[in-house]
């Protein structure tokens, strides 16, 4: 089965349809194609940034116990002891 796909109208600044020509003239692609793509990716983005703000919401609503803390500081030197460090 074919993809669906939809037209649209929008109007974009002279300077940003001049760059999207360069773009699509320099990769090949179809006018349709680069904006397609950039959508894709500003929804990507998008996606990617609510999933890191949950990540650090969570962090904010359930941080590690001083306990917590003190394990994984030992587990890092633990981790780290062998590496050589410069102490200048």
């Amino acid at each position: 089965m074919a993809p669906r796909t939809a037209k649209i109208a929008c109007s974009i600044d002279a300077q940003l349809l001049a760059s999207v020509e360069r773009l699509r003239v320099r990769t090949g692609e179809s006018r349709s194609a680069v904006i397609g793509r950039a959508l894709s990716e500003l929804v990507r983005a998008q996606a990617l940034q609510r999933r890191v703000e949950a990540y650090v919401q969570s962090y904010v609503d359930h941080p590690e116990s001083p306990d917590e803390v003190r394990h994984a500081r030992r587990a890092a030197r633990r981790a780290l002891s062998h590496l050589p460090w410069d102490e200048s």
